[in-house]
């Protein structure tokens, strides 16, 4: 067995409590001092050279190297050790470090990334590793390669990982995802420092690039979209998005494009920024981006509940209450404004006339599917079951199918009142009971903001009704008469219009017969 002298054995035990008790470092702010002995380099060097096969003393022997500033002879063994140890994650790291300072920025990312196979370390080890390798891949002009680098720690709270990922992603040139990197750093900053930091890092990831390749491919696009082919036309304006180009409106018209390829996720996303870029370029006007917001709530939306108090004074004298709650499948739920809904109600009557039965002994449940065929036209097919929890309800089969139209029916955040109509007619047959309703109701007024309260509009109106009850005594009736509506609007955020209201709706209809004739009262919540 080979045996070293003494003093060797004295450099050895000097230079393990030194450097040896804690891995090579893999940032600049982690190198350990210089040795203070200037022989330590030629003790090392001895020390190597007579047990070649040691990995620790060659490891020790490049610190030392490094340490002196002597670079060159460094790579050289670095190389050596490499070829000798290819396992030795430690080793991989301090290369890493060295072709860094180098300004070999490719091979200190691979180095880094060798040196991330390792299990060795310990949780900020891997952390620092990471970052050195996304750090090194920037220098080196490859944002993909830093993104890989920095993907494990994606969902990690640390805002300096996110500040990291977020100059990757905009390196990268993915801009969205670098400007919500940016609005999360904005959100969790701890100082003034922090939070300039990041608003630069949004305001890049907002001002487009020019590039004349980006232009192309969106010129393109819009070529392809004249011709009807969104799919062409979509991934030519995603080509032009890699290249950093694309204004708002350009965001706005491949959400479009993305909806009507049934993608709501990415429609979603472009919208998203397309209202980012909106504010910051101050490129369209209020109303409009309302309306984008409004198409978000809509494709994200996934279910939702409408709870209601009709009642009905007059010679009819019946009060209602029902509550619905709706699902929307996933994919099929929403797709370019075609919708499948599954459904159930439950029905009671708090009243009913002067001996009708009331109370819990008339609840009604029904399950149901609603289907709405076109996108372009408000038509509604359902199809219900209706199944008697209460001594006095009904099993039956319920179809239905309605249509409506109308104007100024959702809110307008850029004018002070404005015209609303709308009409609204559905057929309903109950299949066991032989029975078919039919009802029409045409409404038009102006709808008029509460002042500081754009939220909560008020809507007088006048209405016309028809309605026909195949087994009623008069089966036909004809109403009209004045209405108001309030209505209160809320749960909007700034992606997302009001998915939720509340309404209290008061009409008095003149009719030529009792059961159409007197005061209607609704109080509507839906959300």
């Amino acid at each position: 067995m080979h045996t070293r002298p003494a003093s060797r054995l004295w450099l050895v035990l000097v230079l393990w409590c030194v450097l040896g008790g804690r891995p090579a470092p893999a940032l600049a702010a982690d190198a350990p001092a210089p040795p203070a002995v200037e022989s330590a380099e030629t003790q090392a060097s001895a020390a190597y050279r007579a047990e070649p096969g040691n990995a620790w003393l060659g490891r020790t022997l490049l610190d030392t190297l490094v340490h002196n500033g002597k670079l060159e002879d460094a790579r050289r063994l670095s190389l050596e050790l490499t070829v000798l140890f290819p396992d030795d994650a430690q080793l991989w790291s301090q290369t890493g470090y060295l072709l860094f300072m180098l300004r070999d920025f490719k091979g200190a990312q691979a180095a880094f990334v060798l040196a991330l196979r390792g299990d060795a370390w310990l949780p900020d080890q891997r952390r620092n590793l990471a970052f050195a390798a996304a750090d090194s891949a920037v220098a080196a002009n490859d944002p993909v390669g830093a993104l890989a680098a920095l993907q494990v720690f994606a969902e990690d709270a640390d805002w300096a990982v996110r500040l990291r990922l977020g100059r990757a992603q905009l390196a990268a040139h993915d801009r969205m995802a670098a400007a919500a990197t940016a609005q999360w750093l904005i959100t969790h900053a701890g100082d003034d420092e922090a939070e300039a930091t990041a608003e630069k890092l949004q305001a890049a990831a907002l001002e487009a690039i020019a590039d004349p390749r980006g232009d192309k491919q969106l010129n393109l696009g819009y070529a392809y979209f004249r011709q009807g082919d969104d799919a062409a036309g979509l991934a030519a304006f995603e080509r032009g998005f890699a290249f950093g180009s694309g204004k708002a409106f350009h965001y706005a018209d491949a959400a479009y494009a993305a909806k009507r390829l049934n993608d709501n996720a990415k429609a979603s996303r472009y919208f998203r920024f397309c209202l980012d870029l909106a504010e910051f370029e101050h490129s369209f006007t209020e109303q409009r981006m309302y309306g984008y917001r409004r198409e978000i709530e809509g494709m994200e939306r996934r279910w939702g509940m409408i709870i209601g108090t009709p009642y009905h004074a007059g010679a009819l004298d019946v009060w209602q209450g029902g509550i619905e709650a709706y699902w929307q499948p996933p994919v099929i739920g929403y797709r370019d404004g075609r919708m499948v809904q599954l459904f159930v109600r439950t029905y009671l009557n708090f009243r009913n006339g002067v001996n009708g039965p009331t109370g819990l002994q008339t609840t009604q449940e029904t399950l149901g599917i609603r289907f709405k065929p076109l996108a372009t036209q408000n038509i509604a097919l359902t199809a219900e079951r209706l199944f008697a929890v209460g001594r006095d309800s009904d099993n039956d089969w319920l179809f239905r199918v309605g249509y409506s139209t109308g104007d100024g029916t959702d809110l307008r955040v850029d004018k002070w009142q404005w015209e609303s109509w709308q009409v609204y007619a559905e057929a309903a047959y109950y299949l066991n009971a032989r029975r078919l309703l039919v009802g029409t109701e045409v409404r038009y007024g102006v709808a008029l903001p509460m002042p500081h309260l754009n939220r909560l509009t008020f809507y007088p109106h006048v209405l016309i009704a028809v309605d026909y009850d195949s087994s009623a005594q008069a089966q036909l009736v004809d109403a009209i008469g004045p209405g108001l509506s309030l209505r209160a609007w809320f749960g909007e955020d700034k992606y997302h219009a009001p998915p939720a209201w509340l309404e209290v709706n008061a009409q008095y209809r003149f009719a030529d017969a009792d059961r159409g004739r007197g005061p209607a009262l609704r109080a509507t919540l839906s959300f």
